[in-house]
C-alpha cells in the first residue's frame, strides 16, 4: 500500500512540475529542485540518491564541454572562419546552404547556445550590406545548430542527459555511431528544406535592417529632467513632447513616487521627474540627442571624457539575469553599462526599468562604458547583437599546441581509446596549461541555474522509476500497444516527447519521458536502442515555439518574429525531420528484442 501511495504521490508531483512549467512563473530550476526537496522531506528520496543523481558523469560532461566550447571559440576565433566561408555569398539561398551547413557542422562537436550568440551580429551585417531581411536567416540560424548537434551524442546536452539516464539501468549505451548515420541524414534534408523553402515560409521583415544602434524594435526607455532643465514648470504641449514621430510618452514617475498615466498635454514637467517613453528607440534617441533637457538615467556616470556606445543584448535561457530586476543584478557595477531600454516581444512593459523581473529573450538597450566590452566578453548572462570584436592576441604556437590536442583527443574518442569525459578533461586542462582561459573566464562559463536543472531532471526521473509512478502511466498504454506495429509505438514516443518538449524546456521533456519509455521497453519487450534515439530526436525536435530552445529564444526579438512566424515554418519542417528520423529508425533497427 505504501509503495502504491508512493507511486501516485510521485505522479502528482510530477504532474504540479509539468503544470508551473507551463505557466512559466518561476525559473525551471526553481521548479525542479522544489520537487526534489518534496521527496527529501517526504522520505521518498534518500540524500545518497540525491548525489548520485548531481554527480552524474554525464552533467560534468555537459559543464566540460561548455567550458571546451569557449576555450576553443576564443582561441581560434571560430565564427571568423565560418564568416570567410559565407561571407562571400550573395544571394539569400547560398547564404542559408553556407551558414547552415558550417553552423550544424560546428554544433556537431561544440555547445549551439555561443554559435548562434555570436553568428547573430554576422547575420545582421552580412543582411545589411547584401539588402537581405536577416528575418529570413536567423531561425534557419537556430534549426541548423540544433539538428546538426543531433549528429553526435555531445552536440546537445539532451542527448548527454538521456545518456546519463540509460547508464541507471544497464541498457546499452548510445553512442557516436548510433547518432552519426540518423544525424547525418536528418541534417542534410534539413539544409535542404531550409535552403529551398526559408524564403517563402518566413517572413521579409525589412525594417530589421537598420543599424543596431538606430534599431526600431519597440523598447520601453527611462529618460530624466536634468536640473537646469528650461522644461521645468512647462506643460507637455508646451514642452513639444506631444505627437513625437514613432513614440509617446507612457508615464511620468514624480520625486514623491506619484505616478502619472496616462500623461495627458496639460500636464507640467516637475524637477527630478522621470520620463518614460514607449516606441520606435531611434525615435527616443533623436529625441535625447536634440533635445537638451533630457539625460539617459544613469549614462551621466561614466567618465566625462568618455562617449557612451549605445548596444543591443539578448538574455539568453539560462542566464543568472532571468527571473531578477536591474536593481538586484547590478548591471551597472557589473558591467559597466547602464541599461535604457527594455522590448519583450509580444508584451508592453511600463514601469520602473529597474523594477521589471527580467525573462529570457528579452532585449536590452544599453549605453556602454569603457570596459564594457572587457566584462562583457567573458559572461554568460546575455550575448551582444552589435559586433565587438576580440582585439585579444593569442600566441600562434599556443593555437598550434591547442589544436593538435584537441584533434588527437577526438581521434582517440572515435576509435575507443580513450572516453570522451577523458578526452574533454584533457582539453581543458591544456587550456588552463597553456593559460588561454582564466580563472574568472572560467566561473563565469558555469551556470548554477543548469547544474540544479540537470540534477534535478535526473534525479526525478529515477525518483518516478523507482516509486513506480511511471507504471502507473504506461500500465493502460501497454494493454493498448501490446503486439502493436513497431512504427506505430515509434510514433507514440515521437509526438509525446514532442509535445512536451515544445512547451518546456528539453531536460525537462526528457526527465518526464524517459522513466515512461523505460517503462514500456520492458513491459513490451522493445529494443532498446531504437526506442532511446526516437525519445533522442523528439526531445530535440525544438521547432514549433521559440520557448522551447534558448537558440530559438535568442533569434526571436533579433528577428521581429511572432509567434506565428515559427509555426509556419515550423509545422512542415517537423513533418519532415519526424518523417526521415522515424522512417530510418524503423528500417535499420528490429523494434522488438
Amino acid at each position: 500500500m505504501a509503495e502504491n501511495f508512493e507511486a501516485w504521490f510521485c505522479l502528482f508531483v510530477l504532474l504540479l512540475v509539468v503544470v508551473f512549467l507551463l505557466l512559466d512563473r518561476y525559473k525551471p530550476s526553481s521548479v525542479f529542485f522544489t520537487a526534489i526537496l518534496i521527496f527529501l522531506i517526504t522520505g521518498i528520496l534518500s540524500i545518497e540518491s540525491l548525489l548520485l543523481g548531481f554527480s552524474n558523469k554525464s552533467i560534468i560532461t555537459i559543464f566540460l564541454l561548455i567550458l571546451v566550447t569557449a576555450l576553443l571559440s576564443k582561441t581560434f576565433g571560430l565564427v571568423l572562419y565560418l564568416d570567410k566561408i559565407f561571407g562571400s555569398a550573395r544571394s539569400l539561398r547560398t547564404m542559408i546552404l553556407r551558414m547552415s551547413a558550417s553552423v550544424g557542422s560546428v554544433s556537431a562537436l561544440m555547445n549551439n547556445t555561443p554559435i548562434v550568440a555570436l553568428m547573430i551580429p554576422y547575420v545582421y551585417r552580412w543582411s545589411k550590406n547584401n539588402k537581405k531581411p536577416p528575418s529570413r536567416l536567423l531561425i534557419p540560424l537556430s534549426f541548423s545548430a540544433i539538428v546538426g548537434g543531433m549528429m553526435t551524442p555531445i552536440g546537445t546536452s539532451t542527448n548527454l542527459i538521456l545518456i546519463g539516464f540509460i547508464l541507471t539501468t544497464g541498457h546499452p549505451e548510445l553512442t557516436f555511431g548510433h547518432f552519426l548515420l540518423p544525424g547525418i541524414i536528418v541534417f542534410a534534408v534539413a539544409i535542404i528544406f531550409l535552403t529551398l523553402a526559408s524564403g517563402y515560409l518566413l517572413p521579409d521583415y525589412r525594417d530589421i535592417m537598420d543599424e543596431t544602434k538606430e534599431n526600431i524594435r519597440e523598447y520601453l526607455t527611462e529618460t530624466y529632467v536634468k536640473d537646469d532643465s528650461e522644461q521645468i514648470g512647462k506643460t507637455i504641449q508646451e514642452a513639444e513632447l506631444r505627437n513625437l514621430e514613432g513614440i509617446f510618452l507612457a508615464e511620468i514617475h514624480r520625486e514623491d513616487k506619484t505616478i502619472i498615466k496616462p500623461v495627458k498635454p496639460e500636464e507640467r514637467i516637475q524637477k527630478n521627474d522621470r520620463l518614460y517613453f514607449a516606441g520606435d528607440t531611434r525615435g527616443v534617441i533623436k529625441l535625447v540627442k536634440d533635445n537638451q533637457n533630457l539625460e539617459w538615467v544613469e549614462s551621466g556616470k561614466f567618465a566625462e571624457d568618455y562617449e557612451p556606445e549605445l548596444v543591443e543584448v539578448v538574455i539568453p535561457f539560462n542566464s543568472g539575469l532571468s527571473g531578477k530586476t536591474l536593481k538586484q543584478t547590478l548591471f551597472r557595477e557589473t558591467y559597466d553599462a547602464a541599461v535604457i531600454g527594455i522590448h519583450r516581444k509580444g508584451a508592453k512593459l511600463g514601469g520602473k526599468l529597474g523594477e521589471i523581473l527580467l525573462m529570457p529573450g528579452d532585449l536590452l538597450l544599453l549605453t556602454t562604458g569603457p570596459d564594457f566590452e572587457r566584462l562583457s566578453s567573458k559572461n554568460q548572462d546575455f550575448y551582444t547583437i552589435s559586433v565587438i570584436e576580440d582585439q585579444e592576441k593569442i600566441p600562434t604556437w599556443k593555437k598550434i599546441s591547442l589544436g593538435m590536442l584537441t584533434v588527437g583527443s577526438i581521434a582517440m574518442v572515435f576509435t575507443g581509446v580513450i572516453d570522451l569525459f577523458v578526452a574533454l578533461i584533457t582539453i581543458f586542462t591544456g587550456g588552463l596549461l597553456l593559460s588561454l582561459l582564466s580563472e574568472e573566464e572560467t566561473k563565469k562559463n558555469l551556470s548554477l541555474d543548469l547544474f540544479v536543472i540537470l540534477g534535478s531532471a535526473l534525479t526525478l526521473g529515477m525518483v518516478f522509476i523507482q516509486t513506480g509512478g511511471a507504471s502507473l502511466i504506461t500500465q493502460p498504454l501497454v494493454s493498448i500497444l501490446s503486439g502493436a506495429p513497431g512504427l506505430i509505438i515509434l510514433v507514440c514516443i515521437f509526438l509525446a516527447t514532442l509535445f512536451f518538449t515544445s512547451f518546456i524546456t528539453n531536460a525537462a521533456a526528457i526527465s518526464i519521458m524517459f522513466p515512461l519509455v523505460y517503462q514500456l521497453i520492458e513491459d513490451l519487450g522493445l529494443n532498446p536502442t531504437p526506442a532511446y534515439l526516437t525519445l533522442a530526436f523528439s526531445a530535440s525536435a525544438a521547432f514549433l515555439t521559440a520557448v522551447s530552445y534558448q537558440t530559438n529564444l535568442m533569434v526571436l526579438g533579433p528577428g521581429n518574429y511572432k509567434a506565428l512566424d515559427f509555426l509556419k515554418i515550423g509545422i512542415p519542417f517537423t513533418f519532415v525531420y519526424t518523417t526521415v528520423i522515424i522512417a530510418f529508425i524503423y528500417v535499420y533497427y528490429p523494434i522488438y528484442v
